[in-house]
């Protein structure tokens, strides 16, 4: 609303004038401590927290100004914070209106195009980006980057390696692939039952020999946790911990994130879903995705278009990244917020 709007001026200002502020470092090490508190608060997500473990966080990083107005802003319904919309404005304070892009990819990997988890017309994505790759300065590449005794691998539910819930329908030694379980855990979860895929130093794990290199591009792994699955670059399925990506976008300043890459319906659905709900303007490239299935790849279009989830071509591209400011910054967080204190994104 409109008090955001003061306070994140006025915080703004403070950093111009060269007094005590907000600055990315500060923002950094709220963002760590509220996952940390959450997960003690919770025990099962890093989403939220009560307003009185986000006053004492932001309290011990030296933002003591607005703080009642701030939470009242990043609260649901139920009154408790949600974090990813109260790192967002504390990172909008510390970022002018001017717009900075980068390029997430993500699993572009051997497995993905032409191994156990092929994706139809995966190899079409390489050139799609390749193409699109010199209009960014910050690139990203995610990569599924599992142990051979991941959760996710149908051969370990289908072995009894990992024991399902007793909510669950389906139980690992009648399990087929592609199915989808609840593992027992913890954290007890629905898990699609995959293919092995993209073992960590295995060729199937490598990008697609096509796929080009880009000056400072940054390896992003995920899925490393055997007991729990990771398809976004961000968070992983439970919400229960994060890679470096949402830092490291801190780091670069950025306000804008494009993603392209494989499976639309999976890492790339999710992956453009919690750039938005940190607050990204977030864009996908029709040209550079494919999906694993029809059905879930339209289900998830729907979803990410619900989330304000921008679809353009790869020709639009370069405009886009050429654009001007980003005067509507405020107001896009806080419509994350709304959307995504209602909705989950898993």
């Amino acid at each position: 609303g409109n008090s955001c709007k003061r306070l994140i001026k006025q915080w703004y200002q403070r950093r111009v004038r060269g007094g005590p502020a907000v600055t990315v470092e500060t923002v950094k090490k709220c963002f760590q401590s509220l996952c940390e508190a959450a997960q003690t608060d919770n025990r099962t997500t890093s989403m939220y927290v009560s307003r009185d473990v986000a006053r004492t966080v932001l309290a011990e990083q030296g933002v003591t100004d607005h703080v009642t107005e701030l939470l009242a802003e990043c609260s649901g319904e139920d009154g408790r914070v949600f974090t990813p919309t109260l790192v967002s404005l504390l990172q909008a304070a510390t970022l002018g209106e001017e717009k900075v892009f980068a390029l997430i990819i993500v699993d572009v990997q051997n497995d993905f195009i032409s191994g156990s988890l092929a994706v139809n017309e995966g190899e079409k994505v390489v050139p799609v980006i390749n193409e699109m790759g010199v209009n960014f300065k910050h690139i990203y590449k995610t990569v599924d980057w599992h142990p051979a005794d991941h959760i996710s691998f149908y051969p370990n539910i289908k072995s009894g390696l990992y024991p399902t819930s007793d909510k669950s329908e389906i139980h690992g030694a009648d399990s087929e692939m592609f199915q989808t379980v609840i593992v027992a855990g913890p954290p007890e979860l629905p898990q699609t039952l995959w293919p092995v895929h993209c073992v960590q130093q295995s060729e199937g794990s490598d990008f697609h020999p096509d796929l080009e290199s880009f000056p400072d591009e940054v390896r992003v792994e995920k899925g490393m946790n055997k007991m729990v699955d990771s398809y976004s670059g961000f968070w992983d399925n439970g919400d229960t911990d994060h890679t470096p990506l949402y830092s490291w976008l801190l780091d670069a300043g950025v306000t804008d994130v494009v993603v392209c890459g494989i499976a639309m319906d999976y890492c790339v659905g999710f992956t453009a879903l919690d750039s938005a709900r940190h607050g990204f303007r977030t864009i996908v490239v029709e040209e550079a995705v494919r999906g694993v299935a029809p059905t879930t790849t339209e289900a998830m279009i729907g979803r990410c278009k619900t989330a304000s989830v921008e679809f353009v071509s790869s020709a639009n591209i370069p405009e886009i990244v050429a654009a001007g400011n980003d005067a509507d910054r405020l107001e896009r967080i806080m419509r994350a917020k709304t959307h995504f204190t209602a909705v989950s994104t898993r």
